[in-house]
């Protein structure tokens, strides 16, 4: 079943005004337990609190950021919440796409917030970096989640494989936390914005840390392009006084089919650019975002003419 907005039987009036069909859009997000979800869901409020009668917008549950860039390549999508590397990777036809090829008519349409790689080790497993992995039970993540395609590239470059694990696990977000806290699995390696709640409860409810990463490691993992940073984890978030870890970041970035409406996406960037001390209270990742640098940050694609015009006129107002 299409996923997506349905804009075929209403037509745009002259001036930008919508005519009498409200549009309905969805925005493909991640798991229902996860940040993205979190994201959309904020967003989602949002702009059928403001766009109230004119549009709706609906958070779409799914498995993450290469699902939901097939999803806009079939037409199923008009939005999705995904991350840089990937954008990247979609633009490019390489990576995770380069069977496929690039996902046409890609456009950005606003850069978020950072998402840290982030590695959750047993504290009994003998683990004290990076590749003491090898011989482990190892969480990688859903195959057509964005972590995954991440944790992939890492461990390409840091020359680790997955199958030196012991075990190697596939799951969401959500179930791999639950995993390791039950002892079911050694490590997980999550992709995620900070602070984050389930995150800050794992850590002070199970016999679990974060695994820091090497300078070099980073360094092997970000290369000369530019959708990785590096980071790092503030564990002061979690556990008062702890020291940060060095690790690196993707960035959340919305992205569009082109021939989605500029109406539409200048009225949900106007409405995030103008709502964003409220969206930072409802998921703390979006607190704090500079708007100029969310035009920019996380972006390969070219911006989408709705979002230009938005940020034109929010960014340039007196």
């Amino acid at each position: 079943m299409r996923a997506a907005a349905v804009f075929c039987v209403m037509g745009l009036a002259g001036s930008g005004a919508f005519a009498q069909e409200m549009p309905f859009f969805s925005v493909g997000s991640g798991d229902v337990s996860g940040g993205y979800y979190a994201v959309a869901s904020a967003i989602c409020d949002l702009v059928n609190r403001v766009e109230l009668g004119a549009m709706r917008c609906s958070p779409d549950p799914t498995t993450g950021s290469v699902y939901n860039l097939d999803a806009l390549r079939q037409g199923e999508l008009d939005l999705a919440l995904v991350q840089s590397d990937l954008q990247a990777q979609a633009l490019s036809g390489t990576g995770r796409f380069a069977t496929k090829g690039p996902v046409p008519g890609l456009r950005s349409v606003m850069g978020l917030y950072p998402e840290t790689m982030t590695i959750l080790v047993q504290t009994d497993a003998g683990v004290r970096d990076v590749m003491d992995l090898a011989g482990k039970r190892v969480d990688v993540g859903h195959p057509s989640s964005g972590r995954r395609a991440t944790v992939e590239r890492m461990l390409s470059s840091i020359g680790l494989s997955e199958d030196q694990f012991s075990e190697l696990a596939e799951l969401p977000t959500s179930t791999a936390i639950n995993a390791i806290c039950d002892g079911a699995i050694d490590a997980t390696f999550i992709v995620v914005g900070h602070p984050n709640d389930a995150i800050g409860t794992a850590l002070n409810s199970c016999p679990i840390t974060v695994l820091p990463l090497s300078a070099d490691e980073i360094t092997s993992v970000i290369g000369t392009g530019k959708d990785l940073t590096a980071a790092t984890i503030p564990m002061s978030d979690y556990r008062p006084g702890a020291p940060a870890q060095p690790s690196f970041s993707v960035t959340a970035t919305m992205v569009a089919r082109a021939d989605t409406p500029p109406e539409v996406v200048d009225s949900i960037v106007s409405d995030v650019l103008q709502a964003l001390p409220e969206l930072g209270r409802r998921a703390p990742v979006l607190a704090g975002l500079d708007p100029r640098k969310m035009a920019t940050d996380g972006l390969t694609a070219p911006l989408h003419p709705g979002a230009d015009i938005a940020f034109a006129r929010v960014l340039n107002a007196p």
